[in-house]
């Protein structure tokens, strides 16, 4: 975007575009419709989560109907006929165990905590389930039945039970949850009671379900709260002084179903005669309070129970409001707002401008004194601005690259000069040394046929130890020579016998050079390759450079480690990688690695020139050999070595 657009556009959005926003809001804006959508839409708001609530109290119902038409009910109702005969079932702990195990399996079924009770014609508890624990028949009654709950029965209860509806779930408030190991004594939710009977039409007990309401706040916590208004639940029971105006559900109190309550929470006095008082006569509607305005809706959510549940949320009335206020306000202060925002708008697309182009001679400046990092940002709305950025980028990125390919160039003349220099006085040394060396080896050979022949004269223990004093200048004299063999070697810098080999075999047999050292020390070597394709070079050269960097790694890992040997081929270069779990190079030493006779080994371990005859071996054949550590979290080190396919 140019200058002058991006000028042009500021000014209009700080004047104009206020003007008509503001002129299309004063003309539609109207207090009285608004007000009335705002019911509307709340209203149905409330009606949706009362049919989502009823929906699933409804769902609670039939899964209580269903648990007591159940074959595991079925089966316990002996024991139910041997209590109502005053008898002693003999199966009632195997029928017990049964039944518990049954109603256990809605653990998974039932969503947050839960008790499942079997009450037998006393109404006493002879099997309860909890979410988390069985309960254990460990109370004794004078009828020789062992029940799981103190017997708390009275005539009233018992003719409550008796009366119940045949096939039909009711509700009513267990006296059980008085009893000192409730954890949850005033319970929001009614509980769920089903009477049983056998097939002689006999009532023989209940089966009752109390619920702890959590899947309820599921559904009241996942409303949208329209305008931010707190909801709240409350239960008109007259018929019942202790449940009347009791709190399901406040949000503003952090009060929920599934919350453990010692005591009833009531609703405040004030609002329970606004929302619940018998002068109430519509089921939906809106009340206010102070400085809030209170929109309720009444459903009935137990069956043949005249308790309603009165859900009501509760909204600020300045955010319902604050729209007309605002408008009002705008109008009066719109001509100063209109300048300020002109000013304010026009600053800030000059800044706009200037701002980038300080940031940009800074970078330059800290690029020149040093600070090769320095990169701008391209990210400009500005689009001359964003093209300088760009071309500061590319320069910056160009003179990076040229200088480091400048110093690699540098390190590897340097390296190959090195190398030179090293190579002619090893040579030279080398020849100095082979010949006395040759010397010494044919008088051992000769001091010990004299030995042999006049072995007669001289006692075996002097014997024996000359013997072994021979054999190890030998065996010194022919260890020196290896070590000239490899300098020489090195010196020499002998050019690649080309021929074309099986990458694979060629690998393969490497690693089988070394397997019996991998062997010793417990580490395996995993060779990560399928194909097999071919490769013109030398081939005794490069397995001594693959022998080499095994060994190097075999050396430097623990016992039962693992060396990953990846491979990588096209038309244009193969490489290969070696990765050990070792104990990986110093920083000090990593510079120094191909220099000649330099090691990390104990003496007589390692000559120091492996590596260095290495990286020769693969120059000769145009191609690159890296040693790097692991990053952090992986120890060891990786040898990559690149080498260029040569076509016939």
């Amino acid at each position: 975007m140019r200058i002058h657009s991006h000028i042009f556009i500021s000014v209009f959005f700080a004047t104009v575009v206020p003007l008509l926003a503001l002129a299309l809001a004063a003309s539609y804006y109207n207090e009285y419709s608004y007000q009335r959508e705002i019911k509307r839409e709340i209203t149905a708001s409330l009606n949706s989560v009362t049919t989502e609530i009823a929906h699933e109290l409804q769902n609670s119902r039939n899964l209580v109907l269903g648990i007591s038409r159940a074959t595991a009910i079925k089966a316990f109702m002996p024991i139910l006929e041997s209590v109502a005969a005053d008898e002693n079932h003999p199966s009632l702990r195997l029928l017990r165990r049964k039944i518990n195990r049954y109603l256990e399996g809605f653990q998974t079924i039932i969503p947050g905590e839960f008790i499942l009770r079997i009450l037998d014609y006393r109404g006493d508890t002879l099997v309860k389930v909890t979410h988390n624990k069985t309960g254990q028949p460990q109370y004794e009654s004078l009828h020789g039945i062992n029940y799981v709950e103190h017997q708390i029965s009275t005539p009233a209860f018992i003719k409550t039970l008796e009366k119940l509806p045949r096939d039909e779930v009711s509700f009513f408030s267990l006296p059980h949850h008085a009893l000192k190991n409730e954890t949850n004594i005033a319970r929001p939710l009614l509980d769920y009671v089903v009477p049983l009977y056998n097939n002689k039409n006999k009532w023989l007990g209940s089966l009752v379900v109390t619920l702890s309401g959590e899947q309820i706040d599921h559904i009241v916590n996942n409303v949208t709260r329209l305008y931010k208004g707190k909801l709240l639940i409350a239960e008109n029971n007259p018929d019942n002084v202790n449940r009347h105006s009791l709190l399901i559900y406040d949000e503003i109190n952090n009060l929920y179903l599934a919350q453990n309550r010692t005591s009833a929470k009531i609703l405040q006095p004030q609002l329970s005669a606004l929302l619940i008082g018998e002068d109430l006569q519509n089921t939906e509607g809106f009340i206010k309070q102070n400085n809030s305005l209170i929109y309720y809706s009444e459903f009935f959510p137990y069956p043949n129970r005249l308790i309603g549940w009165v859900i009501a949320t509760q909204i600020d009335e300045k955010i319902l409001l604050a729209p007309f206020a605002n408008n009002r306000i705008a109008i009066g202060l719109y001509a100063a707002t209109a300048l300020l925002f002109t000013l304010i708008m026009t600053g800030f697309a000059v800044r706009k401008i200037s701002q980038p182009i300080c940031n940009l001679a800074s970078q330059l400046k800290n690029f020149a004194d040093g600070d090769y990092g320095q990169r701008a940002n391209t990210q400009q709305t500005i689009a001359e601005i964003e093209t300088l950025s760009s071309s500061f980028n590319y320069m910056a990125d160009t003179l990076v690259q040229t200088q480091s390919q400048r110093d690699k160039a540098q390190n590897m003349a340097l390296q190959n000069n090195k190398l030179a220099s090293i190579g002619q006085m090893a040579a030279g040394i080398g020849h100095e040394i082979n010949n006395p060396l040759n010397n010494i080896l044919s008088y051992s050979k000769l001091i010990s046929r004299a030995i042999a022949k006049n072995a007669a004269d001289i006692d075996t223990k002097s014997l024996s130890n000359m013997q072994q004093d021979i054999d190890s200048l030998r065996s010194e004299t022919l260890r020196a020579s290896e070590i000239i063999k490899g300098i020489l070697n090195f010196a020499r810098q002998m050019p690649p016998q080309l021929e074309t080999f099986s990458i694979k075999e060629w690998l393969e047999k490497s690693i089988l050079l070394v397997q019996q050292t991998a062997k010793t020390h417990h580490i395996e070597i995993n060779l990560n390759y399928q194909s097999d394709e071919v490769f013109l070079g030398d081939k005794a050269q490069l397995q001594q450079v693959i022998i080499n960097l095994l060994l190097n790694s075999i050396q430097a890992s623990t016992n039962n480690a693992i060396i990953n040997i990846n491979v990588k081929c096209d038309k244009n270069q193969l490489e290969v990688s070696i990765q050990d779990q070792g104990c990986g190079i110093n920083d000090e030493n990593i510079n120094n690695i191909y220099d000649p006779f330099f090691t990390t080994k104990e003496e007589g371990d390692g000559s120091g020139l492996g590596l260095s005859i290495s990286l020769g071996i693969i120059e000769s054949h145009n191609g690159s050999l890296t040693i790097k550590n692991n990053a952090e979290n992986i120890k060891g080190t990786t040898a990559t070595l690149i080498l260029p396919v040569q076509h016939h």
